[in-house]
């Protein structure tokens, strides 16, 4: 070869091929170019190529680029063995293979032979020392027309087809990191990203040309015991073969995937008059039994069906109408299933489902409320227990006792995430009371299946190792359930959070069943008296006894006790004369938004009424009366916090400093 062709034809088709892989996103544009530029480099009628697929060893025709794509096209597809043909040779030797005459070649295949391939140049695909395919081109003229392949030209084709190795090999990573996105790790299903995906798919199918489809929300019954019994790592196995099972009895075009724990997705594709046949295909699939002599035991499961367009045409409304048939299938025994439609679409317990706190915490309409915790003795402030709130854009917000039903009964990890995004929030608004000098505690409730998961002390680690102060400003709660599911673990958790600088707080105390010597064992710091036990106070005799006796007990192993559901003055009054440490509840504040936790902070009101104004119209019978007239006053009532009034009154009517009003924290320049 003369060079001059090289310079005019050879060195620019390499160029370009070069300059495809480098600014060309689009693996099949990117490859077209490439072929383009081989092909004018070699004079072929055109290039193909033919990847290998390393779990079936066969090579699979991908792309043709070329002017003979009449003849090949029908190739797109086309798989045969990788020890066979030429490219099986060029596997095996990692070496370019010229066939001059491929009609007469020994291992020439009848297939190509027939498309009336005369010749061809069969390049390995090398990529860190790795074949991934080969790239073939081919002629089709009379072999006496094609002149043989100098070595300068076979030089750079193969350059050429190292370059189209890169960009294979990178599509090859980019496909496996797309499918990463949408796959769960352990069942090799579609995850909740990629099924609800093609919930996406079938509703856009629905609108466009209306196919009708049905989801199946599918719980495991039994696998929780299972994992409680046994081990996750058997539990894991369970739900490998369950998902093997079901995906063996899908139809070909059904999409199926898991949500999530033991909770999975089916979309199928068909009308009312076949969810009977489908529905009771799959429940067929979940009877697993497992496990010899004592150890067996047997899974089923629970079935939600909704149909599309009959029970919405939205993926938030089906997917809850199906979580919510799911829970009635369930509460019926399992091993069942339950159209949405046939029954009350949810209990009147059940009006918030998994599927609404799931969604709002993607769309970001969970809130952290805070309701202050103040010091009996003077009624300042020592911290905040911080409550979730569900703030929908229509206005209404939803309290945290609906949110908690919804997702401590749901089977995935949504109780788990939840929880550790409660920890970040709590977190970052900390950092901005720090930045104003202001350091109040911080109460968080923890679930007690996420207080035992071990992604509960590696958020809580990150973020005391991220942020100065938040471990010390920090106290846990969790309830009586959390310690005695396993105690030693407990206290094993209890004492690393310590390690950490957190305290630790047993919520709801009394309505439990922790004995003293599970109080005396583990690493305690607080005691929150619960709210029924307030209530009645003074005029409930055996909740002061109670609440007397929690409260000595508690004093003599060292702990605080904080009283909950404080409304009256009165329950104050009590609770200073049985020895309460802190109150928290609405005489104090009702939970708050962020903002208007850190304004009220910041900004207490310190307007103090005369105490003529606040005893005008109190008569002389008790301190009470005289207490609720103060409260009741119209002056009182002007107090941005009326609340507060009883507590400026008596720091007027005994002349007692420590009922001032001052949170812990503060500078008193502030």
């Amino acid at each position: 070869m003369k060079n001059s062709l090289l310079l005019h034809t050879a060195v620019p088709s390499l160029l370009a091929a070069m300059d495809a892989l480098t600014l060309e996103p689009d693996f099949q544009i990117f490859f077209k170019k490439a072929a383009a530029a081989v092909r004018t480099l070699l004079g072929a009628d055109g290039t193909a190529l033919i990847l290998l697929d390393e779990e079936t060893q066969t090579f699979e025709y991908k792309l043709f680029e070329g002017e003979q794509q009449h003849l090949l096209n029908a190739f797109k597809g086309f798989r045969f063995s990788s020890t066979t043909g030429i490219s099986g040779r060029v596997l095996t030797s990692k070496t370019s293979i010229f066939t001059r005459n491929y009609p007469n070649a020994p291992d020439a295949m009848e297939q190509l032979v027939d498309a009336g391939l005369q010749s061809n140049l069969v390049i390995p695909l090398i990529s860190s020392d790795k074949v991934l395919g080969v790239l073939a081109s081919s002629w089709f003229a009379h072999t006496e027309s094609v002149a043989d392949i100098s070595p300068q030209l076979l030089t750079l084709a193969e350059r050429i087809a190292s370059q189209i190795a890169v960009a294979c090999h990178r599509e090859k990573l980019e496909v496996q990191l797309r499918s990463l996105a949408v796959i769960d790790p352990l069942t090799k299903l579609l995850n909740r990203r990629g099924v609800l995906n093609c919930v996406d798919d079938s509703l856009e199918k629905l609108h466009r040309y209306n196919r009708p489809f049905a989801l199946f929300f599918i719980d495991v019954d039994g696998l929780k015991s299972a994992n409680d019994h046994w081990g996750h790592e058997t539990g894991d196995i369970l739900l490998r073969d369950v998902a093997q099972r079901l995906s063996d009895v899908v139809r070909k075009g059904d999409q199926i995937g898991r949500l999530g724990g033991d909770e999975f997705l089916i979309i199928a594709e068909c009308d009312e008059s076949h969810i009977d046949t489908l529905a009771k295909r799959f429940l067929q699939a979940l009877r697993v039994p497992y496990g010899k002599g004592r150890k067996r035991g047997r899974l089923s499961g629970s079935i939600g069906v909704v149909l599309a367009p009959q029970d919405g045409v939205d993926e938030i409304n089906l997917l809850r109408k199906a979580d919510a048939a799911m829970y009635i299938a369930k509460s019926q025994g399992g091993d069942r299933f339950q159209r949405a439609s046939v029954k009350a679409e949810e209990p009147q317990n059940r009006l918030i489902s998994v599927v609404d706190v799931e969604g709002a915490l993607e769309r970001n309409e969970l809130q952290l409320w805070y309701q202050p915790i103040c010091q009996l003795q003077d009624l300042s402030v020592v911290g905040f227990e911080a409550l979730l709130r569900w703030c929908k854009p229509d206005g209404e917000v939803i309290s945290a006792g609906p949110l908690i039903q919804a997702f401590e009964s749901g089977r995935g990890d949504l109780e788990f995430r939840l929880g550790n995004w409660v920890l970040r929030e709590a977190a970052r608004q900390m950092r901005l009371w720090n930045k104003n000098s202001l350091t109040p505690d911080i109460h968080i409730n923890i679930s007690p299946r996420h207080f035992l998961h071990p992604s509960f002390l590696v958020e809580l680690q990150i973020l005391c190792e991220q942020q100065q102060g938040f471990g010390e400003s920090l106290i846990i709660e969790i309830t009586e359930t959390a310690m005695l599911e396993d105690l030693e673990r407990a206290k094993r958790i209890m004492l690393r959070c310590r390690d950490l600088g957190a305290r630790m707080a047993v919520d709801d105390f009394g309505t439990g069943y922790a004995s003293l010597t599970y109080i005396k064992r583990l690493p305690l710091d607080i005691i929150k008296i619960d709210r029924s036990f307030v209530a009645d106070l003074p005029g409930n005799r055996v909740d002061w006894d109670i609440t007397k006796g929690i409260v000595s007990i508690a004093h003599a192993l060292g702990l605080a006790v904080v009283a909950e559901g404080a409304e009256e003055f009165e329950q104050i009054g009590s609770l200073r004369e049985l020895g309460c440490d802190q109150v928290q509840g609405y005489f104090i504040h009702r939970p708050m938004p962020f903002n208007d936790a850190n304004d009220w902070l910041q900004h207490k009101p310190l307007r103090i009424p005369t105490r003529g104004m606040l005893t005008h119209t109190a008569t002389k019978n008790s301190s009470a009366e005289k207490i609720k007239a103060a409260a009741n006053d119209e002056l009182a009532q002007q107090c941005a916090k009326p609340n507060l009034a009883t507590a400026l009154y008596l720091q007027q009517e005994f002349n007692d400093p420590r009922f001032s009003i001052t949170p812990r924290g503060k500078s008193r320049s502030a």
